[in-house]
């Protein structure tokens, strides 16, 4: 004789409870479901709620110092590129020491309009920064290239704007794109 299974389903398991027991889809739905909401908070939390740092408030302007506002102020660069100038290097005897100095100079002048003056007096400041650098003794064109090139820089700013016409516009500064001593 076979014995039938008289056991009953436990009736304290009733209703959600028993179907979401029953149902492994829809139980692997929820747990799903409940796993992208803790990382959903997770990353809210971690990656996008962090403190602002250094925020300067536009509508306070009467308690923001000059430190807290930095403006970024570009200004245009005027320059004048003059062809390269190729010396040779004369001991104190005036005798050829066998060397010679290449020098390409950039001039940062004051406005656009200068370039056009300068183009007109090309030829006398060609001359003028020729006969300075002829000037210099060897041992400063060959050991002492640094200062050498800080002294002249002065000298030919100060002649080239000698040279040209008062309100045309200032040489500020030069630059040498090359300065070669071979």
């Amino acid at each position: 004789m076979a014995e039938e299974d008289t056991t009953e389903p436990d009736s304290t398991e009733t209703g959600l409870i028993a179907k979401l027991k029953s149902n492994k889809k829809l139980m692997i739905g929820v747990a799903l479901l409940f796993v992208i909401l803790i990382g959903g908070a997770a990353y809210y939390f971690i990656l996008v709620d962090k403190p602002k740092e250094n925020v300067v408030d536009l509508e306070k302007k009467d308690e923001s110092t000059e430190e807290d506002v930095v403006k970024v102020t570009f200004e245009k660069v005027n320059k004048y590129s003059l062809k390269t100038f190729f010396f040779p290097i004369k001991l104190k005897n005036s005798d050829e020491s066998g060397r010679f100095l290449l020098v390409t100079p950039i001039f940062i002048i004051s406005n656009a309009g200068l370039a056009g003056q300068i183009s007109k007096d090309l030829s006398s400041i060609r001359k003028t920064i020729y006969n300075i650098f002829l000037q210099q003794e060897h041992e400063n064109l060959t050991t002492n290239i640094e200062t050498t090139k800080e002294r002249v820089k002065k000298i030919i700013i100060t002649k080239v704007n000698e040279i040209l016409p008062v309100g045309t516009g200032v040489v500020k500064e030069i630059y040498f794109s090359q300065f070669i001593v071979k």
